[in-house]
């Protein structure tokens, strides 16, 4: 299959995570309209960013004067789950250009990747996942924009605060990869427990991330040293 053919078969597939995300997004747009943001501000942030938990961890530190590094720190953190979905994927993109891989980190996505692991061997992963980002994207600043022009209906309502706990984004990931999945799960398993135990012994949420999924990447790197 071609990588053309993969990427419709990406965008064919995500309909389910296509209508989950479009809901996510609205909320973003009202949580960004009712922090201050300005409907280009928060569009331009979902096209660069294109992170949606990242993107309400900068929603909660956007006040005057902007923390600009905490910020940038935030998001960070709550992206490193980022390290194992590329060591996850890197080996399935051998054969195509810088230029490929580039356009696939811009659209990389949770869903894309680990359902890539689902689909038939001879489908190429790379095309898959960009075209998986692709309706993601498009549902993502679709869904972001009502959101903006929604917000006024929702003005008396106390939305509070979005919050993303390392061990809920970890244990989603960790069932997906598991369902008819070749990927070895040792590192998901290793970074699903020291979640749980950060989480139990009371540490904050960005170092149960930090942690977590750092001790997930070294055991993806000892695994990857022992096979070669």
């Amino acid at each position: 299959m071609t990588t053309a053919q993969s990427a419709w078969l990406g965008i064919r597939l995500s309909g389910d995570y296509f209508i989950s995300t479009f809901i996510f997004g609205v909320m973003f747009g009202i949580t960004a309209s009712a922090v201050g943001l300005q409907q280009w501000q928060a569009l331009l942030m979902s096209l660069t960013s294109f992170t949606a938990s990242g993107q309400f961890a900068a929603l909660e530190f956007w006040q005057a004067p902007i923390p600009y590094a905490t910020i940038a720190l935030s998001v960070f953190l709550v992206s490193t789950r980022n390290l194992l979905l590329g060591m996850a994927m890197t080996h399935h993109f051998d054969g195509h250009s810088l230029r490929r891989r580039i356009a696939w980190l811009f659209l990389l996505n949770d869903p894309g990747v680990v359902t890539s692991f689902r689909v038939d061997d001879e489908v190429d992963r790379l095309g898959y996942v960009t075209g998986y980002g692709v309706s993601m994207m498009v549902s993502w600043l679709t869904s972001t924009l009502i959101g903006l022009n929604a917000a006024h209906l929702f003005a008396n309502f106390d939305l509070g605060q979005v919050s993303f706990a390392g061990p809920l984004v970890l244990a989603t990931m960790m069932m997906l990869f598991f369902k008819n999945t070749k990927t070895p799960p040792l590192p998901w398993l290793v970074s699903g427990a020291a979640a749980l135990l950060l989480f139990e012994l009371g540490a904050p949420d960005y170092l149960i991330l930090l942690l977590s999924v750092g001790a997930g990447v070294v055991i993806a790197i000892y695994q990857e040293r022992r096979r070669g």
